[in-house]
């Protein structure tokens, strides 16, 4: 019997999330238009599931145009995988300071352009709301997070924020923890298993760091859909592996389930 946790499920072009092996997701962090382009080739060459585009990363993310042209450029480029649009802000680690109407019109414009398939949206942002309500309208997924650089919340916290996000209004809930002893990991991993028993949409949590690796390789034994690989570039937050080995640790995992 295999002892995989299977839950809901939100299917995207084809790749089905919360089914199966965690999903490899490759970020693309370069600041320029060619590095990125250069980026998304390599990954249209190898077997990741999906890519993130870390727009708070671009030179030119304060402008609407560029936006629009560069998101239209690497969903010509990776073709048929889903493509992640991730404007993620200095309060939760990014490299952008938007005003909240800035953050709402970045998100509207990239779900009304056609080009991507997901949308992150922080659920504590004042534009959250908003946001999501928008990208629904365009018919976009959305992936709720929240992002902690300090610590790991305690377990009922955790399991609160995961149910906040869902009555939010998430396609898939997002948490990512900074553990600093090996009790954080288990009980990031644990309110995840807990959560998923009564989730209504896919979870997709990770504690991050060397310490918290393990979280991002075993999600499909507590419940997470997802994982972050490197592909030869800067990897979207602490922790991340390259795609090979992520790969190989997954399909290892996922022989001794089965």
């Amino acid at each position: 019997m295999s002892a995989s946790r299977q839950g809901p499920t939100l299917t995207v072009r084809g790749v089905v999330l919360g089914q199966g092996r965690p999903k490899v997701i490759v970020p693309l962090t370069d600041a320029h238009e060619a590095g990125l382009i250069a980026a998304a080739r390599r990954i249209a060459a190898s077997p990741v599931d999906m890519v993130e585009w870390r727009v708070d990363r671009f030179d030119g993310r304060g402008n609407r145009e560029r936006v629009r042209r560069v998101a239209a450029r690497l969903r010509e480029t990776i073709g048929d995988r889903p493509l992640l649009f991730t404007p993620r802000t200095q309060d939760e680690g990014g490299e952008w300071a938007p005003s909240p109407d800035a953050y709402r019109d970045v998100v509207a414009d990239a779900c009304a352009g056609g080009d991507i398939d997901l949308v992150d949206v922080q659920y504590l942002h004042p534009a959250a709301r908003r946001c999501i309500e928008t990208a629904h309208a365009h018919h976009v997924p959305v992936i709720a997070s929240s992002h902690d650089f300090q610590a790991t919340p305690a377990l009922p916290a955790i399991m609160d924020q995961l149910e906040a996000m869902q009555s939010a209004g998430a396609d898939v809930c997002k948490i990512a923890v900074m553990p600093h002893k090996p009790e954080d990991v288990a009980t990031l991993l644990a309110a995840t298993a807990r959560a998923h028993e009564t989730a209504r949409v896919p979870l997709l949590t990770m504690s991050m760091g060397a310490l918290g690796g393990i979280s991002r390789l075993a999600g499909q034994v507590f419940g997470s859909c997802a994982t972050f690989a490197t592909l030869g570039d800067e990897g979207s937050a602490p922790g991340q592996m390259p795609l090979d080995e992520v790969l190989a640790s997954l399909d290892l995992i996922g022989r001794g389930l089965a």
